[in-house]
């Protein structure tokens, strides 16, 4: 099956979702491509709880987000689900919660309702085909097995930087040993009890299982989060692992090791059992794009502004370093910084967009822009240059 379109995204995650939403209300034919069968990626697969990055540096609770648009819609809708919800401090930030499900159904809404706009769910990209620096054709397979796209524009929201990998574009990827710890989840049930302090206490036994050796070093990182009702719990661990089956299955058998270790260890988890799992690993950072401008550490840190600042963003530098474990550099309270519309755009390839994860920015400050409510943002803004750039508007 062949297809022409005004926009193809690629990747159906949080990013994405935003891209392709934004794309059609602007009036483009567009096209959306994920791999699972499902829209959310990352944050259903690996049960995210928060969205973070939607907020100012402000120490009081916030009441707007502070991009407004597409994600402040769909903080809007997941109250509605939700009414008991409100944003909760994380530190010197505020993050806002919500359950699995309920993302999930504001997403499939938020498709569902928007015209112009067609998904391909269970498709992958095959391969991409430029000339004079332009996508000409994109090659797909999926369950009704291959489908050719002739794009005017692409949006990578992949994640891991499929389409910009397969254009020939410019792209940077941090060596093994430098990259962030991924991150795996672990859904417990069954919890009576759990004491006041259990978001301490199970970092503890976890910790002092790594100190007799028990458990492999990167695990002492691990972090406890409540569930939505009272006898659930969240267990996020850390590895130093790539996405794969074979260490997706690792991180089961360690899952498995970690559970065990609480029973023995706290009372309240006597009686509790393993859940979910998430269905495969995290990344936290792969593969970056380079732009027309590359965001650095020392923009977010001075809360830089730019001529063509299109996202706003104030949530720290969040480096989930493999030997320290999470270190954060904050923006100045009160204050933010911008992400400008150059690091959205490929360098050498003419209409190739990139949002989420493999924008163009550093090491460093992706710590700070790869979070899901900056995310959603940038998903919105590539998918309004990406129209706007059709008409020789913009870029």
């Amino acid at each position: 099956m062949e297809i022409s379109c005004d926009i193809l995204v690629v990747g159906g995650g949080i990013a994405g979702i935003a891209a392709a939403v934004k794309a059609a209300r602007e009036g483009a034919n567009t096209l959306l491509i994920e791999k699972n069968s499902f829209p959310g990626g990352i944050a259903i697969h690996a049960m995210h709880r928060y969205i973070c990055g939607l907020y100012s540096s402000d120490l009081r609770a916030p009441i707007n987000t502070l991009n407004g648009g597409i994600a402040e819609e769909i903080c809007h809708e997941l109250k509605n689900l939700s009414p008991g919800i409100e944003a909760i401090q994380m530190g010197n930030v505020y993050v806002y919660p919500f359950a699995t499900k309920d993302l999930l159904k504001v997403l499939k809404n938020l498709i569902d309702k928007q015209t112009g706009l067609e998904i391909f769910y269970e498709t992958e990209l095959n391969s991409i085909q430029t000339k004079q620096d332009n996508i000409k054709k994109v090659i797909t397979k999926g369950l009704k097995g291959e489908l050719i796209i002739y794009p005017r524009a692409v949006i990578d929201c992949s994640g891991d930087g499929a389409a910009i990998r397969l254009s020939g574009a410019a792209y940077e990827l941090s060596p093994a040993n430098v990259r962030q710890l991924a991150g795996f989840c672990i859904k417990i049930k069954g919890i009576k009890n759990p004491p006041d302090m259990v978001f301490i206490s199970v970092p503890y036994y976890v910790l002092h299982a790594v100190i007799e050796k028990k458990l492999p070093p990167y695990l002492k990182y691990i972090k406890f989060y409540p569930g939505d009702i009272d006898d659930e719990g969240f267990c996020l661990i850390n590895l130093p692992f790539e996405n794969n089956f074979e260490k997706a299955e690792e991180a089961k058998k360690l899952a498995v090791k970690i559970h065990d270790i609480l029973v023995d260890s706290l009372v309240s988890f006597k009686d509790s059992y393993i859940d979910k799992l998430s269905s495969v690993i995290a990344e936290r950072e792969g593969l970056r794009m380079v732009g027309q401008y590359m965001l650095t550490r020392e923009d977010v840190l001075s809360a830089r502004k730019f001529y063509d600042g299109v996202v706003k963003n104030a949530w720290p530098i969040e480096l989930w370093n493999q030997d320290k474990g999470p270190v954060y550099q904050y923006v100045e309270a009160g204050d933010f910084y911008e992400i400008p519309l150059r690091c959205l755009k490929s360098i050498n390839i003419k209409n190739l967009y990139g949002a989420g994860r493999c924008v163009s920015v550093s090491h460093e400050a992706l710590g700070s822009t790869r979070v899901m409510g900056t995310c959603i943002s940038l998903g919105e803004q590539a998918g309004l240059a990406a129209v706007k750039s059709l008409s020789g508007i913009g870029l």
